[in-house]
């Protein structure tokens, strides 16, 4: 493709990314990373390619807050699924 065909590509893949949140542009990223190593064919790995656990650890901006961290229950303790619920939303997942 020459450069005059990858111009307006590039603008509307730019103009798309505005619209993406911090995780889902790590996301892009780390594949775009895979892309450009399997077209290179190198042998080693992609440049940043962090341990997931790592990885994780990067996305919780505070590693104090006990609401950023799975929590674990005994058996027969009751659940506030209410609250659970209310928290779920708040994060954005959906009924």
């Amino acid at each position: 493709m020459d450069n005059t065909t990858l111009i307006p590509l590039v603008e509307q893949i730019t103009q798309q990314l505005k619209t993406l949140s911090e995780a889902e542009l790590h996301t892009i990223r780390d594949f775009v990373d895979y892309l450009a190593w399997k077209h290179r064919g190198d042998e080693a790995q992609p440049l940043d390619k962090r341990s997931a656990e790592a990885r994780a650890v990067e996305r919780i901006k505070d590693l104090d807050d006990p609401t950023q961290w799975v929590t674990v229950i005994d058996e027969g303790e009751e659940v506030d699924e209410e609250a659970l619920n209310h928290w779920l939303k708040a994060r954005g997942y959906q009924d």
